[in-house]
């Protein structure tokens, strides 16, 4: 029997196996007992038996509880398990327990025996999914050579011909991952120079769309929810997956869904597909755009040589029209086999892991060519530079002095295997580091990786300690320290379950009392002895709620449904103040997008519009992200243009908004109880004297815990806020004009708004560090 290495493919939908002869210098792709060259990633447990593959794939598409797909995407998450077969499932179990079938099925297909394996990642994945893949390789039986990024996988087998220089872009959107990277290759020299992606951003998500578009077509004929039965939603799971393949081929296509005893057909065309995905592709395509931006010097479209297009998902042809028609050509299909690129790369890094060298006869490409050992290429695993795809910070703890310092050590895009140092001064004989993933310097944006503790040896004063960070080969950490007094320090790796929230508890009371970014004026609105504009505001940032960047990495999600609002003043006043701004302009994303989206944002900025445009859905998202004390900001205008805000606000505070008041007027602030103008001493009327009122306003009912902020001239309610229970929220009816105006001719907008944004960060719950702390 054979004994040979291989590279595995460990796919979100389909996974492939290859390997390296060296008899012939081409790689094979090794078929499973279907004799197909891919095996679908579904797992089937029933009184312990594992079933993998096609027969798995097919229970599932029958409903049955006792199949898990989709699990990678969820590789390294601690709460996160299926139920199968009466037993939780982690996904780095159900990946390992699929590994394990996948070698037995390819190793007897095939008469081989497979002794070691480089298994394929996402770019984008971070140390827990990588370590979590190592571990499921491991527990499958496998000799895990290597964990290689797959992207760069696929570069290996496509980019290296030999033949000059060439910039290549890899675009990879899977299953349930998305990765684009960029490459120089030289030759047969790889150097990566950016990579970015999304791992929870897959095919899998045009499919949700499906399901969300079907079941709400079959609600409306039938008043069921699908989704209330676990079976039958099971089998429009794959239902959904198999109309989307048939959409690359067909223009429309049909859907029969059965569910209690009653049916519905219903027409999906490939038009309605394309417009309802429309997001999720320029998500992808946001991605691309930073990865330019990230090489800089004008890197663009236009600096490419080439586009390749790997995952099964890239046949979807809105994937291939967005290339063609921002690349200007189409991306290279010839000689590409989406499926099983990935794989074939892996292959090949798999023969590089064990005899450092590859030697390939002629072009990679053409695997059918007779061997011509006068024309060979030969690659050394020095010739491939992999980059982080993922800065890397630490967070210092000393018990001594009760303090944190926070800072990024590896930048993003840094070369493997490089160790980065950081110096610190302690006199205690212990530090913990605290190790952080991600690409701000507020651990709340980033992933807390683990805990090491460094033992100095300290025996009194105060030494100099360095610590020393690397990503290896695997993309995994690896943390060294040294003193003054000792070259090799004790370092221990400890797993941590606490939140970093509770680690910082300390902190935030002590924060709370000396570091709170708000001016010594907050809350008082007539500010005296001092420079006053035009219309009676004192000037100078300094009288604003908050310094300029005291919110710095505080993040904020505004969702502008307005079809002529532009919002870059507002922005750029939001900014000034530290804030990060995300602006969705037009259509909102679908409810799990919208989740996505809110996570790690300090708030939500709504500006409605005529058109409904939310649903049910995404009021539940909105709801639970207000409900953790996150603020939420309305806002609407005169009938109709506050339709998606009056769907808000009546499930949120059993309110609405109406009304067409023609106004324009300069305001003061309030002189009396329900006089025009805004609430004084209040902390977002902050160095606010007069303020200018829209030209068309919405009055707002006041109804249980909501309060008036604003009168407007005919003294009605056009802007109430709610503070109840450790939630904020706004509810705005156009009092202010939020998009792009000459604001030098009126009043108080942009300390309105600045304002607005620092109050709705809800310090008094969340409590404050320093932005290099958060």
């Amino acid at each position: 029997m054979r004994k040979i290495n291989v590279g595995i493919d460990l796919g979100t939908t389909y996974s492939a196996v290859a390997t390296f002869n060296k008899d012939t210098g081409r790689v094979e792709i090794l078929e499973n007992d279907m004799d197909q060259k891919y095996t679908p990633s579904v797992v089937y447990i029933e009184n312990g038996v594992v079933t993998i593959g096609q027969e798995a794939k097919n229970l599932q598409a029958a409903g049955d509880q006792n199949t898990a797909a989709f699990y990678k995407s969820m590789m390294g998450e601690k709460d996160y398990a299926l139920y199968l077969d009466g037993k939780e499932y982690t996904p780095e179990e159900l990946s390992g327990l699929y590994l394990k079938e996948l070698k037995k099925t390819i190793e007897k297909h095939n008469h081989v025996q497979i002794e070691g394996a480089v298994i394929t990642v996402p770019a984008y994945f971070e140390e827990e999914q990588r370590l979590a893949t190592l571990r499921a390789g491991e527990a499958a039986g496998l000799n895990v050579l290597k964990i290689i990024n797959e992207p760069t996988s696929a570069i290996i087998a496509y980019g290296l011909t030999g033949q000059g220089k060439k910039n290549v872009m890899v675009y990879d959107l899977g299953g349930g991952t998305f990765d684009v990277t960029i490459a120089q290759i030289n030759g047969t020299k790889v150097k990566v120079l950016t990579t970015n992606g999304n791992h929870q951003l897959g095919g899998k998500d045009w499919d949700n769309v499906l399901q969300e578009e079907l079941c709400n077509r079959f609600y409306d004929e039938h008043g069921l929810r699908i989704e209330d039965y676990p079976e039958e939603f099971k089998e429009l799971q794959v239902k959904c997956e198999n109309v989307k393949k048939t959409l690359t081929s067909k223009s429309t296509t049909m859907v029969t869904i059965q569910c209690d005893g009653y049916s519905g057909r219903y027409e999906i065309t490939r038009e309605f597909f394309d417009d309802q995905t429309a997001n999720l592709l320029n998500e992808t395509f946001t991605l691309v755009q930073k990865c330019f931006d990230e090489i800089g010097g004008g890197f663009g479209w236009h600096s490419l040589d080439e586009v390749v297009l790997v995952g099964g998902s890239t046949r979807m042809p809105q994937v291939k029209e967005m290339v063609t028609r921002e690349y200007g050509k189409p991306p290279i299909t010839k000689n590409i086999d989406v499926d099983t690129i990935v794989a074939t790369g892996a292959a090949m890094q798999a023969q590089l892991c064990t005899e450092g060298q590859i030697v390939i006869p002629g072009l990679v490409g053409q695997t059918t060519q007779t061997p011509n050992h006068s024309d060979m290429l030969v690659i050394r695993g020095g010739d491939i530079e992999d980059i982080t795809a993922h800065s890397l910070g630490i967070l210092v703890y000393n018990n001594k002095k009760k303090s944190f310092d926070n800072s990024v050590i590896i930048p993003k895009g840094s070369a493997y295997g490089k160790y980065f140092d950081k110096e610190y001064f302690t006199s205690g004989n212990k530090i913990e580091v605290f190790v952080l993933q991600g690409e701000s310097q507020d651990p709340r944006d980033c992933t807390l990786l683990c805990k090491y503790v460094i033992h100095s040896g300290n025996k009194g004063g105060s030494i100099g300690t360095t610590v020393s960070l690397c990503y290896n080969n695997n993309g995994i950490v690896d943390v060294r320290a040294s003193s003054e007094q000792q070259s090799n320090l004790q370092v221990t790796r400890e797993r941590i379950d606490t939140p970093l929230e509770a680690l910082l508890d300390e902190l935030k009371e002590q924060r709370k009392k000396s570091s709170l970014p708000y001016s010594k004026w907050a809350g008082v609105s007539n500010i005296p002895t001092t420079d006053r504009d035009r219309f009676g505001n004192p000037q100078g940032a300094e009288y604003d709620l908050a310094i300029d960047g005291g919110f710095k990495g505080y993040k904020i999600l505004i969702l502008n449904l307005c079809e002529v609002a532009y919002m870059t003043k507002a922005m750029a006043a939001m900014e000034k103040k530290g804030f990060g701004v995300e602006h969705v302009h037009g259509r909102i994303p679908d409810a799990v997008t919208l989740k996505k989206k809110l996570k790690n944002k300090c708030q939500l900025w709504i500006i409605s519009q005529q058109e409904l445009q939310f649903t049910e859905d995404h009021y539940r998202v909105i709801q639970e992200f207000f409900d953790q004390g996150h603020g939420v900001y309305i806002w609407g205008d005169n009938d109709p243009l506050n339709t998606n805000a009056n769907f808000l606000i009546g499930r949120m505070f059993s309110t609405s908004m109406g009304g067409d008041y023609y106004a324009g007027q300069v305001l003061s602030i309030q002189k009396g109880p329900k006089q025009p103008g805004i609430v004084p001493d209040h902390l977002i009327s902050t160095g606010i004297v007069s303020f200018y009122e829209g030209i068309t306003i919405a009055s707002i009912k006041l109804k249980g815990d909501l309060r008036p902020l604003i009168y407007s001239s005919d003294k009605n309610v056009v802007t109430a806020y709610y503070e109840e229970g450790g939630r904020r929220a706004l509810i705005d009816g156009a009092f202010t004009r939020l998009w792009d105006g000459d604001w030098g001719k009126v009043a108080g907008t942009e300390r309105y708004i600045v304002n607005a944004a620092c109050w709705l960060a809800n310090l008094e719950k969340f409590g404050y560090e320093e932005p290099t702390l958060r």
